[in-house]
């Protein structure tokens, strides 16, 4: 079972760090690399990003993967949660 909090909580992280590194998208092992930072999900060091990686598997195979998030081919791509498909609004909500 997948803890709908814990979901909200790395989403936030990341938004936050892409807020300060100026970026509307990054991949899972920058991702997975912010998350062990903030102490929110342990990197395997052998893998890189493979922690978080299984996380999205379990939400996208739930069908509970957010619109923000999605996978081409093998590689999963993060955008900001507040990211418009049309334009992008994050840097006009923060600038």
């Amino acid at each position: 079972m997948i803890n709908y909090c814990n979901v909200q909580t790395i989403q936030a992280c990341l938004d936050d760090y892409m807020i300060r590194k100026g970026k509307t998208k990054i991949g899972e092992i920058e991702a997975n690399h912010e998350l062990e930072r903030a102490g929110l999900m342990v990197d395997d060091i052998e893998h890189p990003g493979e922690p978080l990686r299984k996380f999205l598997r379990q939400l996208r195979d739930t069908n509970s993967l957010p619109k923000n998030i999605f996978q081409i081919n093998s590689a999963w791509a993060i955008m900001h949660s507040m990211t418009n498909a049309k334009s992008h609004v994050i840097f006009n909500e923060y600038s």
